[in-house]
Formats: C-alpha cells, structure tokens, sequence
C-alpha cells in the first residue's frame, strides 16, 4: 500500500468511501450466461491473436474487451488488464481467444511468496444507480511446491454490485511434473464482486475512505483508514494536484500539463513488501531517487510525488527530487490499476470517470 505527501506540483502550492470487496448480492443475470458473453466476445474479437508468452520479472499489460476505467487513460488500445511476473523464475502464457492465463515458476519457496497477479478491468452498477468502474485482483503465491491465491476486488464505491461486465478469464498453473491446476473459473471474477467469501467481507468493513476536501476543493485528497469504525487508524493519504489554469481533458493533463499526485505514509507500519510490490507494479523500482523506500519501506509521515510540470515528469521523495520522463506512464497505471489510486481518480474525476 503507497503513502503520500502535502506537497503540490512545483508550480502550485472527493466522495464516496470505497471497498476491496462488497456484501453477498444476487446476480442479475447467471454467471454461466456472464461468463460465455465473455468467452464470446474474446473469440470473435481476438480470434486471429496467436497466445502471447512472458517470462522473468515484469508488467505486462494486456487488452480490456469490458473497458478501462477512468476514461481514456489507457490510451487506443484499451491495454488496462495486466499480467504482473514478480520473479525471474515465472512464467505466463495469455490466449485472448480462449480467455485462459497459465502460469509457472518450477522453484520451491521456503515461506509464503507472492510470484505473479492478474487484473482484469470491467464496470458495474452499484446499489446507488451509478456505473462505476470495478476491478479484478487476483494474487498467485507459492509455498514449498503448492500455489495459493487471494482475490478480492478495487471499487469508488462500497455497496453492493450487479450487471457486472468484465473478461471471464480462466487462470490455471502448470507444475514440473506436467500437471495443472486451476485457480480461477471463467465466472470467478464476478463472483468476488457479488458474492465475496465472508473473510473478504469482513476484511472490506475494516477499510474506511475519507474525503478531505473542504466545500469548494477540485482535487482529490483522500485519507486510507484500518479498523472498525471510530476504532480506525489512518494509514495513508493521497492527494492529487493540477493548476487550475490547465484545460482539457484529464488525458492531455497528464501529458502535457501541471499535475501532481502525492502518497503520504501516516504510520510506520505499512509493511515494506506492500510498498517493494508497489513500486515495481507502477514502474517506480528502478529509481536511484527511492533506493531507501525500496529497501525499507515507508517510515511515518515520508512521501513520495510523481508529477509533472508543463508535461515534464519529476519525481520528489526524502526532500530530493529528479527528472522522471515515465510520470505520465506511472499516473496512468496507479489510477487505473491501484485500490487507492482508483478511489483518487473517481474522487477527482467525478462524473467523468467513465468506464470506456
């Protein structure tokens, strides 16, 4: 989980609380009938595509026949789904034509470890009326030779969801021994949205979103709380900035505008693997500027700014700051694929937060 700090861009000096998962509601429609729409649509869009193959440390971004979220942040392509390899020693293969993601990784790990996700990006409508953006997180860990996952889901809102649209992917593992596994069915991801295990239900009451703005404010600036209620401790806060002289659309902001989005730890104890796996996801981990929050995590009060100021990235953390020509990119993909940065962006967005 990412921090943030009070700072704006160079230049300068929200809303509904949201949830990883959301209370058990019936499906509008049969998840089997969910699920062949789905398959449907990728054979008949993607049918000429041959499987894609991916091996060592990387991001792979992958094509959203449900739309990406927050308008046209992904660009043409609609490339906002996402296959993560967190080590050297995985393996994936993607077929958009049959919907089905394989991985494998043949070492043996001595403790519980994370080698690889999935994110699949779709839309529904919430209890309120609104179509919001939803997304699908699927966390693949290894343990000696046995796979295990956690899945759960990123939505602005909590509540409950129906009409959900999202590829239905089938995600299976290959062993050394030339066996596989399944771990996810083509209705899975659905499922985690209408119907979430109670300790995903649980754990979402213990996730608590406020809107800091005072009447007035344009831009978003959320604080991340854990706990029960009045009980909760804030963990981070998010803040994005932009010059209020810019005009356009949100996708020639980033490019050629000011802007900023700012990650403030508000506890020392956010784990320092949340803030490692966030860093590589988002295209952060190679930057000599962020060598301690690589290695140590976030101390409290620490923040990290990715910006840009007429289209030129920097970024700030420690009291230091460097030129980062991929701001825009990194923006992109936290707002689009991160459970804070998907509130941060709906919360600034407002209304034009669309599912394209």
């Amino acid at each position: 989980m990412p921090s943030l700090l009070p700072a704006s861009p160079r230049t300068s000096s929200p809303a509904p609380a949201a949830s990883h998962a959301f209370p058990k509601l019936p499906l509008l429609l049969p998840l089997q009938r969910l699920a062949l729409a789905g398959a449907l649509l990728g054979a008949s869009a993607f049918a000429a595509a041959s499987p894609s193959d991916y091996s060592g440390r990387g991001i792979h971004p992958f094509i959203s026949a449900s739309g990406c979220p927050l308008g046209g942040l992904s660009g043409a392509g609609n490339n906002c789904n996402r296959i993560a390899l967190d080590s050297a020693d995985s393996q994936a293969s993607l077929d958009v034509a049959t919907h089905t993601i394989r991985f494998s990784n043949p070492l043996e790990y001595t403790t519980k470890t994370v080698v690889g996700d999935v994110l699949l990006q779709g839309s529904a409508d919430s209890d309120t009326g609104k179509r919001v953006p939803v997304s699908f997180h699927l966390v693949l860990s290894k343990k000696g030779k046995k796979w295990s996952i956690n899945r759960h889901a990123h939505t602005p809102l909590k509540g409950g969801f129906s009409k959900i649209t999202m590829d239905a992917y089938t995600v299976e593992v290959s062993n050394p021994d030339g066996s596989k596994e399944t771990l996810l069915k083509p209705e899975g991801a659905a499922e985690t949205l209408t119907h979430p295990a109670l300790l995903t239900r649980a754990a979402n009451e213990l996730v608590q979103v406020s809107d800091n703005r005072k009447p007035g404010a344009r831009d978003a600036d959320i604080t991340i709380a854990v706990g029960a209620s009045k009980l909760s401790k804030p963990v981070m806060r998010a803040r994005f900035h932009t010059n209020a002289s810019d005009r356009g659309g949100f996708d020639s902001l980033l490019q050629q505008g000011t802007w900023a989005f700012d990650l403030e730890a508000l506890t020392g104890k956010i784990p320092d693997s949340v803030a490692q796996r966030e860093l590589f996801l988002y295209g952060l981990d190679q930057q000599a500027l962020l060598e301690p929050l690589r290695e140590r995590g976030f101390r409290k009060s620490e923040t990290l700014t990715v910006g840009a100021v007429n289209g030129r990235g920097y970024l700030r953390y420690g009291g230091r700051e460097q030129d980062f020509a991929g701001a825009d990119a990194a923006a992109r993909a936290f707002l689009q694929q991160s459970f804070i940065g998907l509130i941060l962006g709906w919360n600034q967005l407002g209304e034009a937060a669309s599912v394209r």
